[in-house]
């Protein structure tokens, strides 16, 4: 008997191990739940999985997040001793925002094998803002309705907030439909108001937004997300969404018969001015003065502002610098501005006229084409003071300078006048021999110098020309126009060009082009160096000949 009993005990002890470890090795018990079972459509919601046993793996939540957008995940590990046995529990708890009001079952979730029991759920309609004032709701709105392609739509959005909230995040509307430039107008508003008795906290943003295609273009919604942290009951992410807002956009009209070429620019308000920089200062014929032209628009950005189409004047050269683009908020939205300089240059005295200047634009407030203008003006060119230039040492070949004898003594001074006397009669004597037998006025120990000089000028314009330094060529120019023209010296590039064959002219023009315009520093000196040959090559075959070299010049 006793021996018998050995087996049967040995077989108990072993299917007691061995349910043992069965009961160790099992499967965890999973359980799912939700922090409340009725929320709103713009609240969120913690679902929570709990797992009890040595699965370790995470569970499989790809079934929910198809339905919810999951906002936040944690988990936590736990040990629990009950009745000396040891039991391990995870935690995983998901914050989930409903995609609307409705009925709905969150599935089972799976843990390491272990399946969870499925969770019901009630989402009821957000609380409409007219009928029931929320603790955070959204209003907005976009004036006009129906706007012009590329004009300005004014988007508002007011934020009210009746309870504290944390970690608060606004996000931009978005366009869809056609496509569209949407700008922030400055920093965000902050004010206090009251709503059925009720105080709220009011956040307002500002947007500009700019359609660039014509027919329909829905503006939204923006999206408010939020810790909002109720006066009672448990703290919860809100999201809230504004309405969107259909806009209805129009196409750009024709422009008037008198302005055929006018470009689309629809504003609110513009305006264009004129100032000289220079206030005060007077017009000489080849010394630049700043034109400054100015164009305000109202509802434009700075980008949309077109290039100003200068009327050509007689008399006046204008060469315009680079643009200046700028933009300035305002209560009625973006102001954009362009600012264009003009080097304006007279090329000889008198009374010139200063053309004026048109901008035909859209009045989208009065719906009709409208013209800004500024009107010409009759200015006078006075004669300017002598330019003072380098002289140039003579080279050699050039005539020496002439040597400046010390002042005699006082006792000498009788004698030396009559010396000079003597020989101013001499000089007359010898003038008049020379007309009476129809020579040339001017002696070859005048003419050489002026030969010498005139070398000595091409040389340094052609080194000027090479380093393409146009300040330099500019200089020289006219120290060479001096010497070319002494009767009457043209006093600016323009006005020597307008004495010179069209080859020379048109280099020149391209010169005072860079000097006085935007590209002062792009300058190529290749082309005038070139025209530059010709002239070298008429003065060496003139000054074969006894006649000044100088005077037959393109003439």
């Amino acid at each position: 008997m006793v021996g018998s009993d050995v087996p049967a005990r040995a077989i108990v002890a072993v299917v007691l191990a061995v349910a043992a470890l069965a009961a160790l090795a099992q499967d965890p018990l999973v359980r799912a739940s939700v922090d409340r079972a009725t929320v709103r459509a713009n609240e969120s919601f913690t679902y929570t999985i709990v797992a009890e046993g040595n699965g370790r793996d995470d569970p499989d939540t790809s079934a929910i997040e198809r339905q919810f957008d999951v906002l936040s995940r944690t988990s936590r590990t736990r040990i629990e001793i009950v009745n000396t046995r040891r039991r391990q529990v995870v935690e995983w708890d998901y914050e989930l925002f409903p995609p609307g009001p409705g009925s709905f079952v969150l599935p089972p979730v799976t843990v390491a094998g272990a399946a969870s029991n499925p969770v019901e759920i009630e989402i009821l309609p957000a609380p409409v803002s007219d009928e029931v004032l929320a603790d955070v709701f959204i209003e907005v709105d976009a004036q006009p309705s129906t706007p012009y392609v590329q004009s300005q739509v004014l988007y508002t959005l007011r934020l009210f907030v009746g309870v504290d909230t944390g970690r608060a995040t606004l996000t931009a509307p978005r366009v869809s439909g056609s496509e569209a430039i949407v700008e922030r107008l400055g920093e965000d508003r902050q004010y206090q108001t009251t709503r059925s008795g009720r105080s709220f906290s009011v956040r307002e943003r500002r947007y500009a937004i700019f359609p660039q295609e014509t027919g329909p273009l829905t503006v939204g919604p923006a999206t408010f997300e939020a810790m909002v942290v109720p006066s009672r009951g448990f703290s919860r992410v809100q999201r809230l969404r504004s309405n969107p807002i259909e806009l209805d956009v129009r196409p750009a009209v024709a422009p008037p018969p008198e302005f055929p070429n006018a470009v689309w620019l629809p504003a609110r308000s513009l305006a264009l001015t004129q100032d000289w920089v220079d206030e005060g200062g007077r017009f000489t014929p080849g010394v630049p003065r700043t034109r400054m032209l100015t164009v305000r628009a109202d509802g434009v950005l700075e980008t949309q502002l077109p290039e100003l189409d200068l009327t050509p004047a007689a008399g006046i050269r204008q060469y315009p610098d680079q643009p200046e683009l700028d933009r300035r908020i305002s209560e009625r939205g973006v102001l954009g501005e362009r600012i264009e300089r003009y080097a304006v240059i007279a090329q000889s005295t008198g009374e010139i006229e200063i053309p004026g200047q048109e901008l035909a634009w859209w009045n989208v407030d009065e719906a009709r084409w409208d013209v800004a203008r500024i009107e010409p003006s009759v200015v006078t060119v006075e004669p300017g003071i002598e330019p003072v230039f380098e002289e140039f040492a003579p080279e050699q070949g050039d005539a020496p300078a002439a040597v400046v004898p010390e002042a005699p003594a006082a006792d000498w001074w009788p004698a030396v006048s009559a010396a000079l006397a003597l020989g101013w009669l001499a000089t007359l004597a010898a003038w008049l021999r020379s007309r009476a037998s129809g020579r040339e006025a001017t002696a070859p120990s005048v003419t050489a110098p002026r030969r010498g000089r005139n070398r000595q000028l091409l040389r340094k314009l052609r080194a000027a020309c090479e380093d393409n330094d146009a300040a330099a060529a500019h200089n020289l120019l006219l120290q060479w126009a001096e010497l070319r023209f002494p009767e009457s010296p043209p006093q600016s590039l323009g006005a020597l060009a307008d004495r010179l064959p069209p080859a020379v002219a048109a280099e020149i023009a391209t010169l005072e082009a860079s000097v006085y315009g935007a590209g002062a520093d792009e300058w190529n000196g290749k082309g005038l160096a070139a025209a530059l040959k010709g002239v070298d090559a008429v003065a060496r075959e003139s000054s074969k000949g006894p006649s000044d070299p100088l005077l037959p010049l393109y003439r």
